[in-house]
Parts: C-alpha cells; structure tokens; sequence
C-alpha cells in the first residue's frame, strides 16, 4: 500500500450520531422515535339496531324525496312559478345534507335521530312547496 491510502488508527473509529430518542435511558431500551410502531386504531363500531333503524328512515326519506323531486320536475316543465325550481334544489341539497349528518355522526347518541327529524321536516316543507307551486 501506498502511504497515501494508509489508514492511521485515529482515524479508524468513525463518529456515528446517535439516534434520537423519547427520553428512554440509553441501551437497548432506548428506540429511536422514528422507528416506533403506532398503537392501533380501535374503531367505535355502532350498535346494529340503531343502524339498522337509520338506514330504514333514511330509505324512507330517500323514497318520498323521489317521489316529490318526480313530481316537482313535472311540475317545472309544465307550469311552476319561478321561485319554485331554486326553492325545491335548495330544500332537497339540505334534506340530502342532513341525512349525510346523520350516518356520519351514527356512533353519538342523539345528532342522527335530531338530524333524521330535521330532514323529515325539509321533506315536509318541499311537499307543501310543491303542492302550492301546482295549485
């Protein structure tokens, strides 16, 4: 070997930074917090009952706001007023919006079924909307 590639013994032992840690004590108890491993996710899993009863007053709901969205697009392209086409969009995206609430928030106790009523009393307001538009 050259003199030039010899490698001198202080040289030999390389500076490694150590790693940082949680404030573990130093040895092997100590992991960088890098490379810890998260704890799981538990997920809150709702009751069936009260799933099942959303989903069937949400069916229901969605069932009649059909049937009133039929009837106001009839009623649009023969003889509505004009406030009546923006009023039935609006009361309808709301309607939709507040059943979207009410499985969004399913695992609280009582936002789902305060958020189902409120949507039973939108559907209400587009049924007497639409029944005054075609009177």
């Amino acid at each position: 070997m050259r003199s030039s590639q010899m490698i001198e013994p202080a040289q030999r032992q390389a500076v490694v930074p150590r790693a940082r840690t949680a404030g573990a004590p130093v040895g092997k108890a100590s992991v960088p917090t890098l490379t810890r491993v998260p704890e799981p996710v538990v997920e809150r899993v709702p009751p069936l009952r009260r799933l099942a009863g959303l989903c069937a007053w949400a069916a229901i709901l969605g069932f009649l706001g059909l049937v009133v969205g039929v009837r106001g697009m009839i009623a649009i392209l023969v003889r509505a007023p004009d406030w009546y086409q923006p009023t039935l969009i609006a009361l309808g995206l709301v309607g939709i919006g507040l059943i979207v609430l009410a499985f969004l928030t399913v695992n609280l106790r009582y936002i789902p079924w305060l958020s189902l009523t409120l949507s039973t009393g939108v559907l209400v307001t587009s049924i007497v909307v639409t029944g005054d538009a075609t009177a």
